[in-house]
């Protein structure tokens, strides 16, 4: 489940402030389906970055998971990153390694948290499975 309740994020610049989420409200219940749309500049960005654990908002509250996102120590953040969360950029050199196979892309994370690769394997392929793409497991 995601709740956001009056969520604010004000970036500083110098000596500018830029309010990129003003009092936004949202809940998504687990299984739900969303689409964040918007103009540019509308705070799409924003708030998946903040969602994502990449960035603290400013002032209101976000809860994913049961995880409190704005008290969460660093420690607390990035373990939620790595283990909660997932970008695919549209930057395309920011999301996989360009050598390794679909498969191996998704299981990386795992293999750097320690998990075994019996149980790494399933969850790619579990993943892959669920957004229709095993055929493309080993497409580089």
């Amino acid at each position: 489940m995601v709740v956001c309740d009056n969520l604010v994020k004000i970036y500083k610049i110098a000596e500018l402030e830029v309010v990129a989420l003003q009092g936004l409200d949202l809940l998504v219940e687990r299984g739900e389906l969303m689409a964040i749309v918007g103009s540019s500049g509308s705070g799409k960005s924003t708030l998946l970055n903040i969602l994502g654990g990449l960035d603290r908002p400013s002032a209101g509250k976000v809860i994913v998971d049961g995880q409190d996102l704005l008290k969460a120590s660093d420690f607390a953040l990035n373990r939620y990153r790595r283990t909660k969360v997932g970008f695919v950029w549209q930057q395309t050199a920011r999301n996989l390694i360009p050598y390794l196979t679909s498969l191996e892309n998704i299981e990386l994370p795992q293999m750097i948290m320690g998990r075994p690769p019996k149980e790494r394997r399933e969850w790619a392929l579990e993943l892959l499975d669920a957004v229709g793409m095993t055929q493309r497991k080993d497409h580089k």
